[in-house]
């Protein structure tokens, strides 16, 4: 890295006298991802990179608030479309369109989108027979070549989730998806009918750079599907839409989407498209990953700064989830709240008004670069070993996902990574139903309904019955089957604690409470008995602290946890343990802090709570010496 004028040796001569003796490789950080990010970043550093920058394509930074509208039936969803266009909504994403089984439905439900100005994002995922249902609807109202959105399915969301073809082939899916692309074609309809799902992998864990990795191998397996079925490159990019969950790392979510962009321009130029197909349409929608049921509200927080970012990246249509998305019963406050935030960003913000407001930082930049380049290779090296389908067999991704899964959950578990209201500053007094909302999983199809086996006698099924068929292969006899994509929130198990303390309180109708003895005066012990409270609170257990120069009697509880200073543990010793276990069956005792290894062994102590350790295993301990799912 080249640095001039000294301002470079200046500031880390500074920085060193500030961290006073650390070492400044002490400011480095690594990432998910394995990139090692510096505290400080200079022209020289972006100036270094091979790979130049893909501009942003558009002529303004506008996108589509595109919010999920969910509903149960046709004239919930046409009251929902109603409200929402009312309050300044005109694209609207549907992820679940199995209330929509006729084409009285589709009345009832679209009334109020109008064709020529709204735009829609429909995500039908296994219910691909409503596809023809929703294109006949509009033919006969003469309206398909108003349509502006997407109307699509990923061919490979059923495998990956279920781990084995259902009712249907890849195969027959692929010639499905070629079928619908050739009629809208034939019949002037510019919706895209693919989608390229890559917030699967976010939600089983993906780090940024897998995210990049298997979304664009994804896609170039259905790229080449497409044209063995005679669809041109050019025709086949326009009718892309690529879906990404976006994050809670700020820079490097910017990072990722900037990163995409340069992704699809290289993979489209090497496949022969031209200029205009290098421009990639982006939808981006909100993480259920790192979304909590408990202390719901810090959701709101999380959804802000992770729409913010894909603003600030250029995204095409966003969708910003309620903060109580998680919940099993959600209000209209979290719609409100989720529509509002994205005028926010456009309208007071002004994040519509400038092109990629992120170029031009040498952090950014960089961090953009590199996640592009090594992409670029990984996706080489993908393609080569026999494409994306064929390392899904050997379960390659699906182990390098569990991995990073179980790294992130074990970040959490130490405290490394500070899940607001769940594993840090719980909130004891905030209950939830014993079920909370998982991300969501495969549909479920109607065997009831007629079954048909490729787009044109769906079709005619359509213009025949006006209701959805189930698409179905024929004798499906040789199953692909891989081990599935595991999609979770990360804070499930703390979360499990929680209720199955609150399970407890309820039955025994008493708190679950833990005795903690408090050694000298209250700045010699506040400090550890705030990490013990807090520590304790994250698995739904409150304390009772009592000092050890006041109390008249010895806690009866079988869990006390000693909290002081070192000084303070002097006063430790076996005339006082005698008490303590004195007319009690069973005592498990802790002591909090560092270095009492002699104290441990000398008087029979259960184990040290200290901040670098597990502390969702000492949780579960805790729960089970008090009876806690017994």
């Amino acid at each position: 890295m080249i640095h001039t004028k000294g301002n470079w040796n200046d500031w880390k001569a500074e920085a060193e006298k500030a961290l006073r003796g650390k070492m400044f490789e002490s400011l480095s950080s690594t990432t998910y991802e394995g990139i090692k990010l510096k505290p400080l970043y200079a022209k020289g550093d972006y100036d270094s990179r091979k790979l130049p920058i893909i501009h942003d394509h558009r002529e303004s930074n506008d996108w589509n608030i595109s919010q999920v509208i969910l509903a149960e039936n046709s004239h919930e969803l046409s009251e929902m479309i109603k409200q929402a266009k009312n309050k300044g909504q005109s694209s609207f994403y549907l992820d679940n369109v199995q209330c929509l089984k006729k084409i009285v439905d589709l009345d009832v439900a679209f009334l109020h989108i109008d064709w020529l100005n709204d735009s829609f994002l429909f995500d039908v995922g296994e219910d691909i027979g409503f596809i023809p249902l929703f294109l006949q609807s509009r033919k006969k109202r003469n309206e398909l070549k108003n349509l502006k959105g997407t109307l699509s399915f990923d061919p490979y969301e059923s495998i990956l989730i279920n781990g084995e073809e259902d009712i249907r082939s890849v195969k027959t899916q692929f010639d499905y998806l070629a079928d619908t692309i050739k009629w809208c074609q034939m019949h002037e309809c510019e919706v895209r009918c693919l989608l390229i799902k890559g917030d699967l992998y976010h939600e089983a864990g993906a780090h940024a750079l897998q995210e990049l990795n298997y979304t664009f191998s994804h896609a170039l397996d259905v790229i080449n599907e497409l044209l063995n079925r005679g669809i041109t490159i050019d025709i086949i990019a326009k009718n892309i839409t690529f879906s990404f969950a976006i994050g809670s790392n700020f820079f490097m979510e910017i990072a990722k989407f900037r990163a995409a962009k340069q992704l699809w321009a290289s993979l489209i130029h090497a496949l022969g498209g031209n200029k205009e197909s290098q421009k990639m349409y982006l939808h981006a929608r909100t993480s259920i990953f790192n979304k909590t049921g408990y202390d719901v509200h810090v959701n709101l927080l999380r959804t802000t700064t992770e729409g913010f970012a894909a603003a600030v990246a250029g995204v095409d249509e966003l969708s910003i989830y309620p903060f109580d998305y998680v919940l099993p019963s959600r209000g209209e406050l979290g719609e409100r709240i989720a529509r509002n935030t994205q005028f926010i960003l456009k309208e007071e913000n002004l994040l519509f008004s400038v092109i990629d407001p992120a170029g031009g930082s040498y952090y950014v930049e960089t961090l953009t670069n590199e996640l592009a380049e090594r992409a670029w290779k990984e996706i080489i090296e993908i393609d080569e070993k026999g494409g994306f389908l064929h390392l899904l067999k050997e379960g390659e991704p699906q182990k390098e996902l569990e991995t990073i899964f179980e790294k992130r959950v074990d970040d959490v578990n130490k405290s490394k990574t500070t899940i607001i209201g769940t594993n840090a500053f719980a909130n004891l007094s905030d209950q939830v139903e014993a079920t909370l909302q998982g991300i969501k999983q495969a549909k479920e199809h109607h065997t009831d309904t007629k079954q048909v086996t490729t787009f044109q006698n769906a079709y005619i099924f359509v213009n025949k019955n006006k209701e959805v068929p189930i698409v179905k292969t024929q004798n499906l006899l040789e199953q692909i089957k891989i081990t599935p994509i595991k999609t979770r929130r990360l804070v499930e198990h703390f979360e499990q604690l929680r209720i199955a303390a609150e399970t407890y309180v309820k039955k025994n109708h008493q708190q679950l409470k833990v005795d903690v003895i408090v050694f000298r005066r209250l700045k010699d012990y506040k400090p550890r008995l705030d990490f013990v409270t807090g520590l304790l609170a994250s698995g739904g257990i409150t304390v009772e602290v009592v000092s050890y120069d006041q109390f008249s009697s010895y806690p009866n509880g079988n869990v006390i946890i000693f909290c002081g200073n070192d000084e303070g543990y002097n006063k430790i010793d076996s005339s006082f343990i005698s008490k303590i276990k004195e007319g009690k069956k069973s005592v498990h005792l802790f002591i909090t802090g560092n270095g009492h290894e002699k104290k441990m062994a000398e008087y029979g102590l259960n184990g040290v709570i200290t901040t670098n350790m597990n502390a969702y295993k000492f949780l579960v301990t805790i729960h089970h010496l008090m009876g806690v799912g017994n």
